[in-house]
């Protein structure tokens, strides 16, 4: 039962973050997009070990590949905002 509830945090958590991010920083993160980097990547996040660092770099290929954001200081911030969150709920 705590898999689930910090796979709903981490999701709920990163996916505010990104939505977050995105809109201050002016570029368009399609709905799907993000819900698929937050699911994903709170999923591999909960893998011992290295699932946050597996999240870190698909939510960074995804976040390139899916906006038109800079990869500094837009792409960053968001991936080190959520790595913060990731790391922490890998150990639920």
């Amino acid at each position: 039962m705590s898999y689930v509830l910090a796979y709903a945090i981490s999701a709920t958590l990163t996916g505010g973050l990104l939505w977050a991010v995105a809109r201050w920083t002016g570029f368009a993160l399609p709905i799907p997009d993000l819900l698929l980097m937050t699911l994903l990547c709170s999923g591999l996040a909960l893998l011992p070990s290295v699932g946050w660092v597996l999240g870190m770099l698909i939510m960074c290929l995804v976040l390139l590949r899916a906006t038109e954001a800079d990869v500094w200081p837009e792409t960053v911030l968001m991936v080190a905002g959520s790595g913060v969150i990731l790391s922490s709920s890998s150990r639920p």
